[in-house]
């Protein structure tokens, strides 16, 4: 028994050996924690204090501040002990409350909310415009909404003055717009319409897409005696520069065929080559303007059956009525300034047979991206469509050359001004 008692008077003294240092250790680690805890509390005031907006710690329940930084007084005007013993809805208009109240709830039960449509009243009572990020907190254990807020004033302002500018600039593109729908229609008016080409040929047809409003494409013609005279130009440029060339050439060219009565075509292309430099040029001493068209003139007699041609840069198709293709080049000069001697245009007398087809077309249709790679048309997409579809008549032709167009064009951007016409003998 003496033994036994000894043993249990030693195990007592064993046991609260071992509580003593594990209460010791508990304990200096919970002070270790406390002293980490009000660190990073004195931290996060400090951090509060010193933020660059402003920022206000409300009781959730009742609007109640406990607790703003000196940002958010200078901000609106008071000092941290005036705002100390009010609530937030002591900071908004009497029209606002509802709406603040209800964003308080809001981004109590979502965690966190950001808001700008509810402006502060500063002491002075005027009208602040803020953007709001609450964000839920715990303050001394009390439930709690941090509301940090930012003066978007001036952010507003340069937004509003932005919208007006944008404002100006949709008016401004607007009244262009406008402007230029309406020179689109005199453009079109001063194109030869479709009847017209039909009463001086068997069947037409024409594909005219500006890649703009206004095209500087354009064809022409018109009838002298027994012939008919058609050309087929492309000025540089597209949009108003190129469409300012193209009414230039329409104007030029009945003064040279009906007035002067000019029809051969190499001839024409003469006098519009003269006649537009005239119309260019600047002042004795300046430069040229370098600026002028590519353009296709075909003269064709109803008696003889013989078509005439020239070409600035232009070729002319030919399918004949069998299916046969020929293409007859045009000369590589310009209409426009040429450095150093300038040659005459050449002419080509072709034979013409009932059924045959000619085609006169600016370069818009072979330099167009499009296909599964991605590449240009070229003028061998072209003819082949050309011979291809010259079984049908010209207008189902037209549909069928303008739809192969469109189908290899897909959803690339357009980026030139495109023009192709087709006649029948």
């Amino acid at each position: 028994m003496q033994s036994g008692l000894n043993i249990l008077g030693w195990l007592p003294a064993g046991v609260m050996l071992i509580f003593s240092s594990g209460l010791a250790f508990a304990f200096n680690r919970l002070r270790g924690r406390s002293e980490r805890i009000e660190k990073e509390r004195i931290r996060y005031l400090q951090l509060f204090q010193q933020a660059h907006d402003g920022a206000i710690v409300l009781n959730v329940a009742n609007g109640k501040i406990l607790l703003i930084n000196p940002r958010a007084a200078e901000m609106l005007g008071y000092t941290p002990e005036e705002l100390s013993i009010g609530s937030i809805f002591d900071l908004h208009f009497q029209v606002d409350l509802d709406r603040s109240a209800m964003r308080i709830a809001d981004a109590w039960s979502s965690g966190g909310l950001v808001y700008d449509d509810i402006p502060l009243r500063t002491a002075s009572g005027a009208s602040l415009q803020v953007e709001c990020s609450a964000k839920v907190t715990d303050y001394n254990g009390t439930p709690a909404v941090v509301i940090y807020i930012r003066d978007i004033t001036e952010r507003l302002r340069l937004q509003n003055e932005v919208e007006e500018k944008n404002a100006l600039v949709e008016h401004q593109n607007a009244e262009m717009l406008s402007g230029l729908r309406y020179a689109q229609g005199i453009q079109l008016a001063m194109l030869p319409s479709l009847s017209q080409l039909r009463a001086s040929f068997a069947d037409a047809f024409v594909i005219f897409k500006p890649r703009d409003v206004v095209s500087g494409d354009f064809y022409w013609s018109a009838k002298v005696g027994s012939k008919t005279v058609l050309a087929v130009a492309d000025c540089t440029g597209h949009g108003v520069p190129g469409a300012l060339l193209s009414m230039t050439g329409i104007t030029l060219l009945p003064q040279i065929v009906t007035g002067r009565g000019i029809t051969g075509p190499a001839e024409i292309l003469g006098e519009l080559r003269d006649e537009l430099l005239r119309t260019l040029s600047h002042q004795e001493g300046d430069e040229h303007v370098r600026d002028g068209m590519n353009i296709g003139v075909i003269t064709y007699d109803k008696i003889t059956r013989e078509c005439e041609f020239s070409g600035a840069l232009c070729p002319l198709y030919i399918v004949r009525r069998s299916g046969l293709f020929e293409e007859v080049k045009g000369d590589r000069i310009p209409i426009g300034f040429v450095e150093g001697v300038v040659n005459s245009f050449s002419s080509h007398l072709i034979p013409m047979e009932e059924g045959d087809r000619m085609y006169l077309a600016s370069d818009g249709m072979a330099d167009q991206f499009g296909g599964p790679m991605g590449k240009k048309w070229k003028t061998s997409g072209l003819k082949e469509v050309l011979v291809r579809t010259h079984g049908r008549n010209a207008c189902g032709q037209g549909k069928d050359i303008e739809r192969t167009f469109m189908e290899w064009t897909g959803t690339v951007d357009q980026i030139d001004d495109v023009l192709l016409v087709g006649v029948q003998v």
